[in-house]
């Protein structure tokens, strides 16, 4: 045994042999200093004895919230760089929206040019198209005017041959004979 515990032991026996009416010539002032002293004694003797364990559970305490704020600190970083590369994967995208913006803009540009090239090659395509219709029209008309107007210098030429035919016999054979002759020269 302790020291201490002797003490605290031998002044709990005083105190119970002073509460029992053992001392009877004391006063009870002797009695509450013998109390108080006891009192104090096993105080000292608590804070001695749970000084270790008190100590012991704050240093616990105190290691845990070491622990606690390691591992905040800890999860804080994490936290940072998980943030950090949000952040270039936000600034990425970004990027990359740009360009596509900036591509679609591009190929827009390039279909409006192409468009417009494709529309003027459509457009004198159909001009020449237009043009040749129009030759072809000319050219028809032409050919029926011309037709038309052989076909009245035939007649006419016939009605005119027949008058004179009509009127000399003699000089409508005579043409007869010589376009007879004629005509074996163009057919050979």
């Amino acid at each position: 045994m302790s020291i201490l515990d002797t003490i605290a032991g031998n002044l709990f026996i005083a105190t119970a042999y002073a509460a029992e009416g053992g001392a009877e010539d004391h006063s009870s002032e002797t009695i509450e200093l013998i109390l108080a002293a006891a009192l104090l004694v096993l105080i000292v003797l608590l804070v001695v004895k749970a000084r270790a364990s008190i100590l012991g559970v704050l240093d616990k305490r105190i290691e845990r919230i070491r622990e606690d704020l390691a591992e905040a600190e800890r999860l804080r970083s994490e936290a940072e760089g998980h943030l950090a590369e949000a952040q270039a994967r936000q600034r990425e995208a970004a990027a990359e929206a740009a360009a596509i913006v900036e591509r679609a803009k591009h190929d827009a540009q390039r279909h409006r040019e192409k468009a417009a090239v494709d529309i003027e090659e459509a457009m004198k395509r159909r001009e020449a198209m237009a043009l040749e219709r129009i030759a072809q029209a000319e050219a028809q008309a032409l050919a029926e005017v011309r037709s038309t107007a052989v076909n009245v210098a035939v007649s006419a030429a016939r009605e005119l041959v027949g008058r004179q035919i009509s009127a000399d016999p003699a000089k409508g054979s005579a043409l007869l004979d010589e376009a007879i002759a004629d005509l074996g020269g163009k057919l050979h």
